[in-house]
C-alpha cells in the first residue's frame, strides 16, 4: 500500500533526512527529488525505524503533502492581511473577510490559520528555493497524496479562530505582533535548539532499546550454554541435554528454580523433563 499514517516522530526524522539531502547538494528538480533520492530517504527511515515499513513511494507522497502545505502557507504570508506569529508558530489573519477572500481564490485548503505549524521555517530550508507557481502548484499529485492533514477534528473553524482573536484585536495585539517580529530570530534559534535536543533524545532512546534487546539475547544464549555445560557435567548425553535445555529455558520459573537446586536435584529435575513430567 502507498498510503500510511506518519507519527510526529517519523515526520520529524523524515524532514531532517530531507534537509540532510539538500545540505549535501541534492536540490529538488522543479520541486521534486529524483527517484533515487526517495529510495535513499526510504533506506534512512528504515534504518531509523527498523520495525516500520517505509517505501520510496511513501516518502514521495509525504514529500508532496508537506510541500503543498508549505507552499500554501507561504502564499498566504505573501498576501496582505496575513502574518507569521513567531510565539504561537502559526499564521494569523487580520479579519474574517481577508480569509474568506483567500479561500474563494484558493478552494483547496492545505493549512488553517491559527493552527500551529512548527515545521514551517524548517521546511523553508528545503522548499524555499523551489517554489512552483500557478495552477501547477496544486495539481498532478496522486489521489493518495491528497491527505487533508489540516482537516481533522481538531481544526479550528473560522468562527473559533476569530473568537479567539477578539480579546486581543485592539492596540495591544499590534504591539505583540511587533514584539514577535523583533524576537523572531531568537525564537527561531530556540526552536532549532529544541528540535536538535528532541532528535538527540529520540536517537538515544532508540539506541538504548536496541542495546537492551541485544543484551537480553546475549544473556539468554549464555544461560543456555551454561545449562548445557552443567548437564554434560552431570553425565547427560548431548541429545538429552539439548532436550532438557529447550524445555527448561522455555519456562522462566522452571529455569529460575533449576539454578537454585543442588546438583542432585538438578539431575532429578532433568530426568523428570526427559520422562515427560514437565
Amino acid at each position: 500500500m502507498d498510503k500510511r499514517m506518519w507519527s510526529e516522530e517519523e515526520t520529524k526524522a523524515f524532514v531532517r533526512f530531507m534537509e540532510e539531502v539538500v545540505v549535501d547538494g541534492t536540490r529538488p528538480n522543479c520541486g521534486q527529488f529524483r527517484a533515487s533520492t526517495f529510495e535513499k530517504l526510504a533506506l534512512k527511515m528504515i534504518e531509523r525505524f527498523p520495525t516500520y515499513t517505509v517505501t520510496a513511494k511513501h516518502c514521495k507522497n509525504k514529500h508532496k503533502c508537506m510541500k503543498e502545505k508549505y507552499q500554501y502557507a507561504t502564499d498566504m504570508l505573501a498576501c496582505s492581511g496575513f502574518r507569521w506569529n513567531a510565539e504561537k508558530q502559526c499564521i494569523d489573519v487580520d479579519s474574517r473577510e481577508v480569509l474568506e477572500t483567500w479561500l474563494k481564490a484558493h478552494p483547496k485548503k492545505f493549512y488553517t490559520p491559527g493552527k500551529p505549524f512548527p515545521m514551517f521555517e524548517w521546511l523553508g530550508r528545503i522548499f524555499g528555493k523551489d517554489r512552483a507557481t500557478g495552477s501547477a502548484a496544486v495539481s498532478g499529485f496522486d489521489a493518495e497524496e491528497q491527505i487533508p492533514e489540516e482537516l481533522d477534528e481538531e481544526d479550528p473553524t473560522m468562527d473559533d479562530y476569530f473568537m479567539s482573536l477578539e480579546p486581543t484585536a485592539t492596540g495591544p495585539a499590534d504591539t505583540q505582533g511587533v514584539s514577535g517580529r523583533l524576537s523572531g530570530k531568537k525564537r527561531k534559534q530556540a526552536y532549532i535548539l529544541e528540535r536538535m535536543a528532541d532528535e538527540v533524545h529520540e536517537s538515544t532512546k532508540a539506541q538504548r532499546e536496541h542495546v537492551q534487546i541485544l543484551a537480553n539475547a546475549i544473556t539468554r544464549k549464555n544461560e543456555e550454554v551454561k545449562m548445557g555445560e552443567k548437564l554434560a557435567e552431570l553425565g547427560f548425553a548431548d541429545h538429552d541435554a539439548i532436550q532438557v535445555v529447550v524445555k527448561i529455558c522455555s519456562d522462566p520459573r522452571l529455569e529460575k528454580s533449576f539454578w537454585g537446586l543442588t546438583d542432585a536435584q538438578k539431575t532429578t529435575i532433568a530426568q523428570d523433563v526427559l520422562d515427560g513430567k514437565y
